[in-house]
């Protein structure tokens, strides 16, 4: 299963490990995970990747603007300065609700389109999410998964975590419209344990990937899955 299908590095070798070799082409992948957890070092990760690979990549962010993603990526060795030209950053403001949806239904496919763009990153979703009401809520995630399945693209969408289940989405809807959802999280055995980071691939279509939750840590160099080792 699968073993005809491309796939894309995210940039994390013990991840891609287990995820079989990477992340299927064309996939859309949720990032789920609590405050702190590296949600956005991930995707960083994953939209480095690309530029190394002489990809166009393309980030739309709900949270921090342009300077701020690059300070991010500095500090962990990420030289996103040296493949400016292969890559768009667009900080959507969240509260205009209406004008960022148009700009993602109508000018985002122009801008994957003109830039020949194969990955795109969403960081973070919730903050989208949290403006639209139970009903709505899907609506609007379909019309972002829709966008991104018609371009092409390979994408990474993040959310914060449930603040009672570390495994779901903030509001339980991401990881079911997206092919694949990778779960970030704080893991104590007892309380007498030391907190440790956990990463477990959830789901992933179509592909046989490992549903072992494996140990990590944010490093200066971003993060480090050791996939060979228990979490506990």
């Amino acid at each position: 299963m699968g073993s005809n299908m491309e796939l894309l590095s995210t940039g994390i070798d013990g991840l891609d490990y287990m995820l079989g070799g990477g992340i299927p082409k064309r996939h859309i992948v949720a990032v789920v995970g609590q405050y702190g957890t590296g949600k956005t070092t991930l995707g960083l990760h994953f939209v480095y990747a690309g530029l190394q690979n002489g990809e166009k990549c393309i980030i739309l962010s709900f949270d921090e603007d342009e300077e701020s993603l690059f300070q991010d990526a500095i500090s962990f060795g990420m030289d996103f300065e040296s493949y400016a030209e292969n890559l768009e950053i667009t900080r959507l403001e969240a509260s205009e609700v209406k004008e960022s949806l148009r700009k993602i239904k109508s000018d985002l496919p122009e801008v994957i389109k003109a830039m020949n763009a194969s990955r795109v990153l969403v960081d973070t979703i919730s903050v989208f999410e949290a403006l639209f009401d139970e009903s709505e809520r899907y609506k609007a995630l379909s019309s972002i998964r829709n966008v991104l399945k018609s371009a092409g693209v390979t994408a990474i969408i993040t959310s914060e975590a449930d603040k009672n289940n570390p495994t779901s989405s903030k509001y339980g809807l991401l990881e079911y419209i997206c092919d694949g959802a990778i779960s970030l999280k704080y893991i104590r055995g007892s309380e007498l344990d030391e907190v440790r980071l956990g990463i477990e691939v959830v789901k992933m279509r179509r592909v046989k990937h490992s549903r072992v939750p494996k140990p990590y840590e944010i490093t200066d160099s971003g993060i480090v899955v050791f996939e060979r080792e228990e979490i506990f």
